[in-house]
């Protein structure tokens, strides 16, 4: 393990909390708070920041998807099923290099209806006006769209901003939202929904 690697991981997961959920008006302003953040205000420390994010951080984060990732039986397609009946179907993420993300868990050649990383349309999730930049972009209201999600902290901020949010479990944690919001449903259950596949295609 690279010692350096670490430490910038530990700095740059730590600063990301403090920045979660806040709104930014471009994702400039967002990277120059967060390597500020992570430089501790030393113009040189944030340019280091910046560097290993962009050069080491990101593309080692699309390595790992591509090699311990594989992406979830019928995702392709439960998407282009929703597409054919005309659904809008997007991808919002709060790290950057989402394109080369979905290129690496081989959904790259579909044809989304938006490829967003939340720093560029609002700020990191939870922040409720991500969302609504989403579905204004998308020209959908809120109460039309719904936003499925792993983290209820985070992707559960789409409640907020007034759309559907279901909350993706694994079965072994399924055991009712609680306060959380939206819905908690397996991806089974997900596939169930919209009628996509039968058990022996989703092993």
């Amino acid at each position: 393990s690279d010692p350096l690697h670490i430490g910038m991981l530990a700095r740059e997961r730590k600063c990301r909390k403090i920045l979660k959920g806040k709104e930014f008006a471009c994702a400039d302003d967002y990277y120059d708070a967060l390597f500020n953040l992570m430089g501790k205000g030393s113009p040189s420390a944030s340019a280091r920041c910046r560097e290993w994010f962009s050069r080491s951080y990101m593309p080692s984060q699309v390595r790992i998807i591509e090699k311990h990732f594989p992406k979830r039986p019928l995702l392709r397609e439960l998407i282009t099923g929703l597409k054919s009946e005309g659904y809008l179907v997007a991808v919002l993420s709060d790290y950057a290099f989402a394109r080369e993300k979905l290129q690496a868990c081989g959904l790259g050649d579909i044809s989304f209806d938006g490829v967003w990383e939340a720093p560029e349309i609002g700020g990191l999730k939870p922040c409720r006006q991500t969302f609504l930049n989403v579905c204004k972009a998308l020209n959908v209201k809120p109460e039309e769209a719904l936003m499925i999600g792993d983290r209820a902290d985070t992707d559960g901020g789409a409640a907020d901003a007034g759309l559907k949010f279901i909350h993706l479990v694994k079965e072994e944690n399924q055991h009712g939202t609680g306060s959380a919001p939206g819905k908690e449903m397996t991806w089974n259950q997900i596939l169930d929904m919209f009628n996509v596949g039968n058990q022996s295609s989703r092993r």
